[in-house]
Formats: structure tokens, sequence, C-alpha cells
């Protein structure tokens, strides 16, 4: 597995309401497109099933990749956003005269995406993969550590 670390920001979400209602709705839209695409298609990019954890003091994402191997995945860390990708391959050897009657394993490329509410503490974080799930902790800098958003601030001079 790739573990890489941009320290820079994946999405800008201001963290208000209205918007981070707007980004799940653009997930469920996006996964029921894929949905279609797939279907028509056969091969479009598919999120794999997850659990995303979160406490006072880290955030948890386990991530369903059967059959994938450690060094077929990459894991990618931005500022306010975990994203896992790669490719799971259908090894299936394919025999004449044998036909599918259910299909219901993704394979192709896949993405999620994870948006990270809160600083994490980037040194902390780890990835192992283990039966089929990827598991990465993201734990969570303390408050006394998390360092404060810089904003313009603009002084008037004095014209006395």
């Amino acid at each position: 597995m790739r573990m890489r670390y941009r320290h820079v920001t994946y999405r800008y979400i201001d963290g208000s309401q209205k918007q981070v209602e707007q980004h799940y709705r653009q997930l469920l839209n996006d996964v029921l497109r894929q949905s279609q695409q797939a279907m028509l298609q056969g091969s479009a990019v598919w999120r794999p099933l997850a659990d995303i954890l979160e406490s006072s003091e880290m955030m948890a994402v386990k991530i369903e990749l059967a059959g994938m191997k450690e060094e077929e995945i990459e894991v990618t860390l931005y500022e306010d956003a975990l994203v896992v990708s790669g490719e799971r391959r259908d090894t299936h050897e394919h025999q004449e005269h044998l036909w599918y009657h259910e299909a219901q394993v993704r394979y192709g490329p896949f993405r999620i995406e994870v948006f990270i509410p809160s600083p994490i503490d980037r040194e902390a974080v780890t990835a192992r993969y283990d039966n089929g799930f990827l598991w990465v902790d993201l734990p969570k800098l303390p408050e006394s550590n998390q360092q404060p958003v810089p904003t313009n601030t603009t002084t008037q001079k004095d014209t006395h």
C-alpha cells in the first residue's frame, strides 16, 4: 500500500450545515450515477463499502477491499480529506460456454473520499490492511495543539 501526504486542501468546505448537506447530496448523486454507468458500460469508477467512525480523540476509516493486494491500494491524506483509490481486477478465467448467473462483485477502478472535519496528528496516522479490510486511524490533535486558522484582517491607519 502506498501512503502519500499532501499538504493542500482537497476540497473547500466551510463547515456550514448547508454546505455539508450539499456535499452528501453530491456524494449520493455520484453513487447513483456510477451505478447507472456501471450497468451501461461495465467498468466505471466505483466506491467500496466503508465505515467511518469518530470519537473525541480520533477518526477511523474501515474500507472493504476483498481480493486486493496491499500494493494495489493507494492512500492519500490531504489537509481535509482521505482519498483511497486503486483497481480491483477480475482474476476469473473466462471459459467458453461459461456465463454469469449473478455478478455482484465490483471490479475496475475504485475511489473513496472521506472528509476530515477537524485537524489530525499527521505524524500518528496509521494504515493497515488485514483480511480484506483497510483500516486508517486518524488521531485528532489535542485542542491545545490545533493551529488557529489565519484570517486576513486589515487595520485602519491613523489619519490624525
